[in-house]
Formats: structure tokens, C-alpha cells, sequence
């Protein structure tokens, strides 16, 4: 999917998680460079290319400043510390008038838009089936499992709480879309894949 989707419906959003503290990277994770651009961009590109309309980026207090100026509104996670369900709480929160809600890493740069928009058309909790079977993010949620979301704890999304148990899952076209940038081996290995769909 190169170009723009048709848009989704307004009350599906997306959220973009940024805050986590990629504790495993030198330097500044989603500011590094990639193709001449900030990481998280490209997250960010395959979501917008996916028809999203309504539009949130989680993060922590230090990296807020990187999404100035970008078609996201910004929400900032006070407890970043507290690990990935802290991001996830405050996705919940702000789509608290929604009707669906997509999650997705902004780590990860190939995902595919079409993916996206398969997760966000879903119903019901859909999942991302990774190749070694397990089931991640992004994922897709109903409305009526916000407030759930909002009471997770620790550094593991739904999927490593159980959640995903008879759960949809959806795989990919690609599974090499799924690769994460946890240090900076990983990013010198999304450098070597470049050119990335814009």
C-alpha cells in the first residue's frame, strides 16, 4: 500500500507508542536516523498511509518535543518508568470516545500500512501473529475492552498478559514488517533493508 488509503471512520484511532526508555540503545532510540529520517517516523508514515483520521502519540516527558509539529495529537506518559502498560493505559484513556483503537510501536519501521488498517477494521481484540506463533503488537481493541487496557500493569502489552487467548490474530504479508529496533545492531540492520516504503 503506497499511497493513501481511503480514510477510516473518524472514531478508529491510532496510538503510536513512543515513551518507552529503549534502555538497550545508546543515545536517543527514536530520534536516530534512518534513511535521513527520525525513527518513529516511519511508524508514523505507515499509520497515515493507512487512512487514519484520528491520530494520538504516546510520550514520555523528554521525548515530546520530537512530535512537535507532527498530525499527532501528543499525550504525555508522566510513568514511562512503569513500562509499556503505562503507555497503553494512556492510549485507553485519550480514546476513552472511541469505537476502536489500534497500538502500535513506534519502533518498528516497516510495519505495513495495509496491516494497520486490517487490525483497525477488525472486531473484537486482533492481535498480530508473530512467525514463532506468538501474538503482539500492533493489536486492535473494541471499545468495550478500554477499560481494561486502562488497568494494566508492568512492561508487557495485552498479548503477554493472556489476553490473546482465542483472540483473532492476523499475520502480516510480510514477517520480515515486523522487525523492532531494540539496539543500535538492530538499527544498522533496518539500514542494510533500506529503501523503506514512504
Amino acid at each position: 500500500m503506497t499511497a493513501c488509503a481511503d480514510p477510516l471512520d473518524p472514531s478508529i484511532a491510532v496510538a503510536l507508542l513512543a515513551a518507552g526508555r529503549g534502555e538497550r540503545f545508546t543515545g536517543d532510540k527514536l530520534a536516530a536516523e534512518l534513511d535521513q529520517r527520525p525513527l518513529w517516523e516511519f511508524a508514523a508514515q505507515a499509520a497515515l498511509r493507512a487512512g487514519f483520521l484520528t491520530r494520538f502519540v504516546v510520550a514520555s516527558e523528554h521525548s515530546a518535543c520530537l512530535f512537535s509539529g507532527a498530525p499527532w495529537q501528543t499525550v504525555v506518559n508522566a510513568r514511562a518508568s512503569e513500562g509499556l502498560a503505562s503507555s497503553i493505559r494512556c492510549a485507553a484513556q485519550v480514546a476513552k470516545n472511541c469505537s476502536r483503537l489500534v497500538l502500535l510501536l513506534a519502533d518498528m519501521p516497516f510495519v505495513e500500512a495495509g496491516h494497520l488498517r486490517r487490525l483497525a477494521q477488525g472486531d473484537g481484540a486482533v492481535f498480530t501473529l508473530y512467525p514463532d506463533g506468538r501474538r503482539g503488537n500492533p493489536a486492535g481493541f473494541p471499545a468495550a475492552m478500554f477499560a481494561r487496557l486502562g488497568g494494566l500493569r508492568g512492561d508487557r502489552g495485552a498479548g503477554g498478559q493472556g489476553w490473546s487467548d482465542g483472540a483473532d490474530a492476523l499475520s502480516p504479508l510480510s514477517p520480515d514488517s515486523l522487525f523492532d529496533i531494540d539496539t543500535a545492531a538492530d538499527l544498522a540492520l533496518a539500514k542494510a533493508r533500506l529503501p523503506v516504503e514512504r
